[in-house]
């Protein structure tokens, strides 16, 4: 696939990506009224970009969504695209999980990730296996979803700091040579 910016603007496969987003997170309070077809995507809410390469390196989706929605299953594969996303914000949206084969296992291809958040939400246990491709990440914040019992958070061998506060958590088993 071929990647092609706008000289001064964002790049085109990156704002197909979030208008797809867009449509993913439908809310009624107008967070996203400047994410418009043609227009400059380094300059809309809750985006970041990079000043040199124009690429999104922040995404900020945090409560972009109506809860009274219900709850929502991921297409993490809607965030592949951002190759030199930094840090990504899901959190408060009622995400119960992901879809089928489309977890977060898919940003592994984001070898620049350095911070998820995905704080109050439904998340429980069964997303964590799907974490350990995340080599990159260093800040995770899970804190009020319903993780309960041991966590195996082994496979996050880059992991700085953790939050899973409001859980109910008995036992956490870390990579080695992390507390």
């Amino acid at each position: 696939m071929m990647l092609v910016s706008l000289g001064e603007g964002c790049w085109e496969e990156e704002r197909t990506a979030l208008l797809q987003l867009k449509h993913f997170f439908p809310n009624s309070y107008g967070y996203f009224y400047n994410w418009v077809e043609n227009s400059e995507c380094c300059r809309w809410e809750r985006i970041t970009c990079d000043n040199n390469t124009r690429r999104v390196i922040k995404l900020d989706l945090f409560y972009a969504r109506d809860w009274n929605l219900g709850e929502l299953y991921l297409n993490a594969s809607l965030f592949s695209p951002f190759q030199q996303l930094q840090s990504l914000n899901l959190s408060d949206n009622n995400i119960a999980g992901c879809i089928e084969n489309e977890g977060f296992e898919r940003l592994s291809r984001l070898s620049n990730l350095k911070e998820l958040n995905l704080r109050v939400n439904n998340f429980n246990n069964n997303i964590l296996s799907s974490l350990d491709g995340l080599s990159s990440l260093k800040y995770l914040y899970l804190d009020d979803n319903r993780f309960k019992g041991a966590i195996n958070i082994e496979g996050l061998h880059s992991l700085k700091e953790l939050y899973m506060g409001f859980n109910e958590i008995d036992h956490l088993v870390s990579p080695k040579g992390n507390k």
